[in-house]
């Protein structure tokens, strides 16, 4: 499913079965936008389940266990020979995870995803949290990017 509006192109790929929740192709975008603004930008997301997000992780990352998100930059080569020229990289969303997660930390499911696509498309915008500085400096963003869609800070 391509999403096209405006200079954004987000090709969302659904691989989970079709009775888990997951947003509206519309909240992507509203999401994406507050982030990209006016950019030419293309993106890939990607809502898998359990099994192929542990695959993914221990393939990608290494790590033989479950996680919510992974990003994948986009290579330089791969921009240069994309149709867009701003073809940032992937997002892998794990919809079973996101959802028990939200339930568990009493979140709403909605808002969880919200900051799962925020979180993981700043990775691709090269935000880190792997020490306390670009910890500090990528909540920060998270938060702001959050509150100005209406949602409250992901971290309290």
């Amino acid at each position: 499913m391509n999403i096209k509006k405006n200079l954004m192109k987000i090709d969302i790929q659904n691989v989970c079965k079709k009775n888990i929740f997951f947003p509206k192709k519309k909240y992507f975008f509203l999401w994406l936008k507050n982030i990209f603004k006016n950019k030419k930008i293309e993106i890939t997301i990607r809502i898998v389940d359990m099994l192929e997000m542990k695959f993914l992780n221990k393939k990608y990352k290494k790590k033989n266990s479950l996680t919510n998100v992974l990003s994948f930059q986009s290579p330089d080569s791969i921009k240069i020979k994309h149709r867009f020229l701003n073809y940032i990289g992937d997002i892998i969303l794990c919809a079973p995870y996101i959802n028990k997660e939200a339930n568990i930390l009493k979140k709403k499911k909605i808002e969880l995803w919200a900051h799962m696509t925020i979180h993981s498309t700043l990775h691709l915008l090269h935000y880190s949290h792997k020490d306390s500085k670009s910890k500090k400096n990528m909540q920060k963003t998270e938060i702001y990017i959050m509150k100005k869609l209406g949602y409250n800070n992901p971290y309290n």
